[in-house]
């Protein structure tokens, strides 16, 4: 089963990777009579599919304003960006470094080392009008710092110390320590002005330019320092440089709350009466000078000729509310349409951490990553363009913005369910409006709350963001999507017993989470319960909630399913259903080109053998299983070796955490994973504290209620036990959904262990799994130790054990 298991995984890692193009000239043309027709059709078809950014033939200049989104893009109110943005590709850009918002310093520092990081020094709290971000260093002359050298620091030797040229003088930013000093244990490695230092030892395709990166502005000698904030190449006018690499800081769009004190000629600082379009209105006039200029220089573009490649990003955010900036790619070679990258796997959306290598691989020079930009091409208009890009924005902000509400929600839900079983199940309450009614109105209700996680997974098939009110479109499609699910359970012939419908609601839930995943994640990405790219934990696969959804999805299916199987004499098939739908499902999951799930295929595997073993009769010792454990750990490795050997830019989270294992760094971010999860429980309690109610639940239903003490016939206390006995504890005596159960708790308890933010995968498991179990109590199978033959019986049978 293993070897299978590896050997389908092997096949797929080994098909080239979305965006692959033929790397000789020509290749996959047809020649011969009817050649140029094939090829056109060939050529038609292709539009639309990413294909790697040309190398940049001259100059790259990055131009930072942070705060800039896609809204802020107007032909009337920017021409400069617009002209830029209809004449290049454009993606939405995820800014998040360290911390929920990101501050202009710490844009610039992740831009520069090509990984997350903070920036310091932390406002200071007692201040008349405190901050959220800090000033920015303003550079100044090497001998004039205050700052000591270091033995083995000789400045002097640095290109252009001491006096000025053409690319630019050696400068400091004297108390640099202080901004560096956040990321000590922060988790990441962050490795200051690596992407200057990676142009600085390439080699320059012209004489014209010198392998350099200019900085001008704050912002971009914050990009380009090293380590003890010294900055080779800062001049007040990048585009005279002669470097190949300019990085220039136009400024922000903040507010005063929200940025912090003035940088001459790089203003940070905005009057909170400000209006924000004049703000943009004035990066744009600031942006056209320098493209101005630019075209003034041509003579320093590089080979004869070529135009310099341009790249505008919004680096940071405008204020408290993260959301996400632009990212605009014009220049020889790109066509009009949308980037990508193989850390996203999303149209349309860029991460941070993505500038840097992608910045590398147009001028031609490698990275560590392996990551570049893909554009897809397109030939809509460009105000359609904009008007998906800033829908997509919108849609991330109303999801994101939402998350918290939709998590209280979920939580109060469940609590309310919880609370609602233990009065039903008192003896006053069930005396009074009798036992069998309202059992089944318990059922109904459960069966309604557990579409709630697939409803928010299926809003994403309506297009709720060109509503007025984006809030209310995703909570009225959230509605819908549940009512399909219910729809979709109650179908007949599946939908006349509580079985059926449970069966049918969870094989509906796991398909759809499969469809997409192999599609995709479309319904995954920018969900209520699945992963935003403004907070940019994950951008592609399953994520924690999802797999949460999946494993019970999964395991209820197969134990209703089985108890079916078996009940009619198929005996084979009580073995090959769970074996073939069960491997189908830790393929899904695992495969690094559509789950990408380590921990959440771990888990499923674990619970897949768990589930076997019981309904095959093997008796589950303790070193049984720690054999699974073992088991399901040695596939999940093999997985990750075969991704580890793609090149790096093509690899998935599985190669990531491989390599992270062989360089030594996975212990730090195992202790970053750990952090996360008490971050979750200190934030959101409510989340965490569902997990051990749903056992208790679980407990309590399926074994107490079988052992209820017992009592006269007259008490009310039997008639109470009388009332549920032969339901609840029918299902917990059918073993083959009882094994089911056992299976989807093995799957949630190794997801709490091994996925990142683990927490969320039980108690997401549990608002599915006690609602299924109530559906499954109200089943009248097996009624002849139900209500009826107990009012019949004598209370000396009731009595008997």
């Amino acid at each position: 089963m293993l070897g299978l298991l590896l050997g389908l995984l092997a096949m797929t890692l080994g098909a080239p990777g979305p965006g692959t193009a033929p790397t000789a000239a020509g290749a996959g043309q047809q020649r011969g009579p009817g050649a140029q027709a094939a090829n056109e059709a060939a050529d038609e078809a292709a539009v639309g599919l990413p294909q790697p950014v040309p190398t940049a033939p001259g100059r790259v200049v990055v131009f930072g304003i942070p705060g800039l989104t896609m809204d802020d893009i107007d032909p009337e109110l920017t021409p400069h960006l617009y002209s830029l943005f209809s004449d290049g590709a454009a993606a939405n850009l995820n800014v998040r470094t360290i911390g929920s918002n990101t501050c202009p310093a710490a844009a610039w520092v992740s831009l520069g080392a090509g990984a997350r990081a903070a920036a310091g020094p932390p406002s200071d709290p007692t201040a008349e009008t405190p901050a959220s971000c800090p000033p920015l260093i303003e550079p100044s002359p090497v001998e004039d710092s205050p700052d000591p050298q270091t033995p083995d620091e000789d400045t002097s030797s640095r290109p252009g110390a001491g006096e000025e040229d053409l690319t630019g003088t050696t400068v400091r930013l004297h108390g640099f320590d202080s901004v560096t000093a956040p990321n000590e244990g922060s988790g990441y490695a962050v490795d200051y002005g690596l992407l200057a230092e990676l142009v600085g030892e390439s080699n320059s395709p012209t004489p014209d330019l010198e392998p350099c990166a200019a900085a001008e502005g704050s912002g971009a000698a914050y990009a380009v320092a090293d380590e003890d904030g010294v900055v080779d190449h800062y001049t007040d006018d990048a585009i005279a440089s002669d470097c190949r690499l300019s990085l220039i800081d136009l400024g922000g769009i903040g507010s005063q709350a929200w940025l912090n004190d003035p940088v001459p000629h790089f203003d940070y600082t905005v009057p909170v009466e400000v209006d924000h379009r004049v703000r943009v209105a004035a990066a744009d006039r600031l942006l056209g000078e320098k493209l101005d200029a630019l075209r003034t220089a041509g003579g320093q573009t590089g080979a004869p000729g070529a135009e310099p490649t341009i790249m505008v990003a919004g680096l940071g955010d405008s204020s408290a509310v993260p959301r996400l900036r632009s990212l605009i790619l014009s220049g020889p070679g790109i066509e009009p349409g949308t980037l990508t990258s193989s850390t996203t796997r999303t149209p349309a959306l860029l991460q941070l951490t993505d500038l840097a290598p992608g910045t590398l691989n147009l001028m031609d020079v490698a990275s560590p990553s392996g990551v570049s930009f893909e554009v897809r091409a397109s030939s809509a208009a460009p105000a359609d363009r904009l008007d998906d890009l800033v829908s997509d924005a919108t849609k991330a902000a109303t999801i994101h913005g939402s998350l918290f509400t939709f998590s209280i929600l979920l939580d109060v839900v469940f609590y309310g369910l919880f609370l609602l079983c233990a009065v039903l199940l008192t003896s006053a309450v069930i005396a009074r409006r009798g036992g069998a009614r309202i059992h089944s109105l318990l059922a109904w209700m459960s069966m309604i709350l557990a579409t709630l996680p697939m409803g928010a997974f299926l809003a994403g098939l309506f297009p709720w963001a060109g509503f007025e009110l984006p809030h209310l479109g995703l909570g009225i499609s959230v509605i819908v999507g549940s009512a399909l699910t219910l729809a979709v359970a109650l179908l007949p012939p599946w939908g006349r017993t509580w079985r059926g419908r449970v069966a049918g609601m969870a094989l509906f839930s796991l398909l759809v989470i499969a469809v997409d995943l192999a599609t995709g994640s479309r319904l995954q990405g920018n969900s209520l319960l699945g992963y935003n790219p403004i907070v940019g934990g994950r951008f592609y696969g399953l994520g924690n909630q999802g797999a949460a959804v999946f494993i019970v999805s999964l395991f209820i299916f197969l134990g209703v399913a089985i108890s079916w199987l078996r009940a009619r004499g198929h005996e084979r098939l009580v073995v090959i259903l769970p074996a073939v739908l069960g491997l189908a499902a830790v393929f899904v999951s695992g495969n690094p080109s559509w789950g990408a799930k380590f921990g959440g295929t771990i888990a499923t595997l674990a619970g897949l053998l768990v589930l076997l073993a019981l309904v095959t009769g093997i008796r589950l010792s303790f070193f049984r299983l720690v054999l699974i454990g073992l088991a399901s750990l040695t596939v999940l490795l093999g997985i990750a070796y075969l991704d580890w050997l793609r090149p790096p830019g093509a690899r998935s989270h599985f190669g990531t955490f491989f390599d992270q294992l062989v360089s030594g760094e996975a212990l730090r971010v195992i202790q970053r994973k750990l952090g996360a999860n008490l971050h979750i429980i200190e934030i959101n309690p409510a989340l965490s504290i569902i997990t051990p109610l749903a056992l208790i639940a679980i407990l309590f239903f399926l074994r107490y209620l079988l052992h209820f003490p017992r009592a006269a016939r007259s008490s009310t206390l039997t008639r109470l036990t009388n009332t549920w006995r032969g339901r609840l504890p029918e299902v917990f005596e059918d073993r083959d959904v009882h094994s089911g159960f056992l299976a989807a708790a093995t799957g949630l308890a190794v997801g709490l262990v091994l996925t990142d933010s683990g927490i969320a995968v039980p108690s997401t498991g549990a608002m599915v799994l006690l609602p299924y179990l109530l559906a499954l109590s109200a089943d009248d199978r097996g009624r002849g130790r139900g209500e009826a033959d107990l009012a019949d019986a004598t209370p000396e049978a009731v009595d008997r054990p």
